[in-house]
């Protein structure tokens, strides 16, 4: 594969996991804002809290695979 379409599609993943990481960070705090309002402490954690665990947990490995494909994405 030419060297040129490998940036070209290095950039393309790039973009695709940047939108991946806003929609992730939108749910996420549309999550936190949702569990703050609920908070009760007489009763156990609400159920979005494992949500919010796996969607940082999944936000953690976008921004790294994003950080990866821009490094990569740098012409030599």
């Amino acid at each position: 594969m030419p060297r040129d379409e490998i940036l070209r599609k290095t950039k393309a993943v790039s973009q695709v996991l940047e939108a991946l990481c806003t929609e992730h960070r939108q749910t996420l705090s549309s999550l936190q804002q949702s569990a703050a309002a609920g908070d009760d402490t007489t009763q156990s954690p609400p159920a979005s809290d494992g949500r919010i665990s796996v969607l940082t947990k999944s936000l953690e490995q976008l921004e790294l695979g994003v950080s990866e494909a821009q490094v990569c994405a740098v012409p030599c």
